[in-house]
Parts: structure tokens; sequence; C-alpha cells
């Protein structure tokens, strides 16, 4: 059996609960060691869900900003970047269920739905609705599954 390794994430959620603990510089230690031996940012200001999120290979070269928000079961690939464009207030917003292939961007104000798969390489800049694929430069909808109520 293999045993996948997701320890950016568990550092992660250590130095988030020391932060909400307002323990004072820390936090900023674990997220400069995550930087230094991970070779990934990940701000423990982040609010990423408690569920089953994990990085891929180790988090390498994934770049998150600090006000963004990552749902539960939610698969991000390494080279990832989920930032702001420099004229933007706020940050990306990530559903549950969601797939992110490796060295896709996500940049802007914007939300992607539940149960979305982006490709490897896509730079999204608009919004991505529930159930749907992304893939190219500029990303654009390639598949809209139907959304399954119960």
């Amino acid at each position: 059996m293999i045993v996948k390794s997701n320890l950016p994430y568990y550092i992660y959620r250590t130095a988030n609960t020391l932060y909400r603990w307002k323990i004072p510089l820390v936090p900023f230690l674990i997220q400069q060691f995550l930087r230094f031996v991970f070779g990934c940012f990940i701000p423990y200001k982040t609010r990423i869900g408690n569920r089953n999120v994990h990085f891929g290979h180790n988090g390498l070269g994934v770049v998150l900003d600090h006000r963004c928000v990552i749902g539960d079961n939610v698969r991000i690939d390494q080279q990832v970047t989920i930032g702001i464009r420099w004229d933007e207030k706020r940050a990306p917003v990530i559903g549950n269920n969601v797939r992110i292939g490796a060295g896709a961007k996500v940049l802007g104000s914007i939300n992607i739905g539940d149960n979305v798969r982006i490709g490897a390489n896509a730079v999204v800049l608009t919004d991505i609705p529930e159930g749907a694929t992304a893939v190219g430069v500029p990303a654009r909808i390639i598949l809209k599954r139907p959304v399954i109520s119960q």
C-alpha cells in the first residue's frame, strides 16, 4: 500500500492554528520553513478546507495568496499559482471537489464552483461554473457536466 505524503498541508494546519490562537512569530517561521524546505508558499493566513486537501508532489512550487479561500476535497498539483491580479482587491474562491492541474494559474477576484476540473497550464481569469472543465490560455470551458441535486 502506498501512503501519499501531504506534509506541507499538515505543517500549514499547525501554523494556521497557532495564528488563530494569536501566538506571534511562530506561524511566520513555520511559513518560511515551508518555503525553504518544500519550495511552496502557503501563507498561514490562507483559509483552506479541513477535509482531504492534497498538494501534489509535496506542494512543489505552489504559490497561494493569503486572501484566497479553498474548499474541501481539493487537489492542487505542483507549480500552481492562486492569487490576485495587480488591480484586484479580492482573491479567488475555490469550491469543493476541485482538481487543479499542474502549472495552472487562477488569477483575479473569481469564483471556481464545486466539482470543477482545471487542466494543466490553464490560465483562469473568469468565473468557472459548477461541474465544468476548463483548459487553455486563457481558460475556456470545454465540458459542463450536469449538476445532480440530492
